[in-house]
This record gives structure tokens, sequence and C-alpha cells, in this order.
């Protein structure tokens, strides 16, 4: 009995240290006395126990993120998270990353949809870019995420504005023009909505996507220079890549070989006119022998000095 009753004391003394999922259940209390003090009337209503066990329910099935997001996002926390079912990991992890700014991800199936199949980037571009966002993603996808990351809010509308008049349809390969945009950030950006006229022409679009650095920065200027600005980076990008000194040897030796057998010919020509040939001779010539032969003989006879 003794030995029971000292037992039970021990238990006692470590009981608030209990771990809940690796986590120390004094953590959770910190937290949930946390969220009741902080999270207004809702935290109110459900009061402080029930913070507790809700708190602890989540760190069992999610891990120690749960105390993380119930600490910045609030006890809104509970009701999103029990609403998001299969996707309750992930709407964890995220409410623990950016607490309040989540919320509006997450807190809605077809945004908290999006998220899970396009990832990290869209549920940034949802929290910058709200409802433009959701449209983007909607019709673009993972590249359109990307290109939202990158910019800012006024160059997000302005390629919403290019989705919802059919500009970029017009221009045509979008997904790798977002890839731009997604590269090279409001500098692409606003390059694309100031010339999204003349990136309908194809030349140009291609011109533009094969080296975008030059005419983001203004060394070409499409507006200015017209079908040169064009063609100088891809003619500059195509000098760059060029062997000069093996096409230059080459162009050495075939020159070489044109004037060598020019000298041949003639040479040949000169010994077979200079020589006598016979009937029996000339039958066994071929034909440019005798073509060769008889010019000479018709030159023979017509000549003055003859």
């Amino acid at each position: 009995m003794p030995r029971i009753m000292a037992l039970a004391l021990c238990l006692s003394l470590v009981s608030p240290c209990v771990l809940w999922a690796g986590l120390p259940s004094k953590a959770i209390q910190e937290a949930a006395e946390y969220v009741f003090r902080k999270g207004g009337k809702e935290a109110t209503e459900l009061g402080l126990e029930t913070i507790t066990k809700k708190i602890e329910t989540l760190v069992l099935k999610y891990g120690d993120d749960a105390v993380v997001a119930v600490k910045k996002a609030g006890p809104k926390t509970f009701r999103i998270v029990e609403e998001a079912g299969e996707n309750g990991l992930v709407s964890v992890k995220l409410l623990a990353r950016y607490g309040d700014d989540a919320v509006w991800v997450v807190a809605k199936k077809k945004r908290l949809a999006i998220f899970v199949k396009f990832g990290d980037d869209a549920a940034e571009s949802l929290m910058k870019h709200g409802e433009i966002a959701e449209s983007l993603l909607g019709s673009f996808g993972k590249p359109a995420a990307g290109a939202l990351k990158a910019v800012s809010t006024q160059n997000g509308r302005r390629l919403a504005m290019m989705a919802d008049d059919a500009t970029l349809s017009r221009i045509g390969r979008t997904d790798e023009l977002l890839a731009v945009v997604a590269k090279y950030g409001d500098g692409a950006m606003n390059f694309i909505w100031n010339n999204k006229g003349a990136l309908t022409v194809a030349a140009t679009l291609t011109a533009f996507l094969a080296n975008p650095q030059p005419f983001i920065d203004g060394t070409v200027d499409i507006t200015k220079t017209g079908v040169e600005g064009v063609v100088t980076p891809v003619a500059t990008e195509i000098g760059k890549n060029t062997n000069w000194t093996l096409i230059l040897g080459s162009s050495v030796l075939i020159v070489g070989a044109i004037v060598a057998l020019k000298l041949w010919l003639r040479h040949r020509a000169t010994a077979v006119s200079a020589r006598p040939i016979g009937d029996d001779a000339i039958s066994k010539l071929p034909g440019t022998e005798i073509d060769l032969i008889v010019h000479r003989v018709s030159h023979n006879r017509t000549s003055p000095l003859s």
C-alpha cells in the first residue's frame, strides 16, 4: 500500500508534463489561455476548458503546428480545419505559417482546392491578390501562380485585365509568357502591358520569349525599331554561337579548290589542242575533247592568218 501511494503521488507531480504528440501539455495549456484572452467573443463562448481540449485534439491529429495555427488564427481554426476534411493537415500548416492571412484561402473549399492542386505559390498568390488570383489560377493554373507571386498588386490587376479582354489569347503562348513574368517580375509585366499590341505579332513574341532581358531593360525598343528590333537580338545570339574561324577556314579551302580545278581544266584543254590527232585517235576520245578539237580546226580555217 505505501508503494501504491508513493506511485500515485509521483504521477500527480509529473502530470503537468504529459506529452501530446511530442508537445508538453503545459505548452498546450499556455496556448489555450492565450487564445482565450485574445480570441474575443468566440473564445469566451467556447470557454478555456473547451479550447484546451480542442487544441489537444488538433495536436494529436496534426502535430505541433496545430498550436501555432490556433495562436495565430484564433478559435476559428477549429471550425476551418474541421470543414477542410481530408485537407486538414495542409490547412493547419498554412495557418501556422501565415495566420489570419491564410484564413481567406483555407476557409473556402474552392480556394483550398486551388492551393492543394497548385501548391505554395498558389496560396501566396491568393493571399496577395485575392479574387483576381482565384480567377487567373482557375484559368491558367500553375504558370499563373508563379507569375502572380512575382508581381505587385497593380500588375496582378493588369494581368487579370489582359485575361478578361482576351489579350492573352490573342498574344498566344500564354504559359511561356507567364513563365517570363514569373522569372523577371514587374519588369516583364510592365513591358508586356506597354507592348501588348506589338506582342500579338508572332515574330515579335518569338524574339521576346527567346531573350526577354534586352526588351525589358530597354536595349531593344519594339515600338521604335520595328523589325530591326526584333531581328537584332536574335542575330546577336546567333553570332555569339557561331564558330567564325571554322567558317572562314572552310571558305578559303573551297575557293582554293575551285581555282585549282579551273587551272587544271585550262591546262588540259591547252594540251589537247596542241597535240596532232588522227582519225583513229579521235574516235577514241571522250565527247568533250572532240569538241575542243573541232573548235580548234574551225578556228584555224577561218583565221585571216591561215
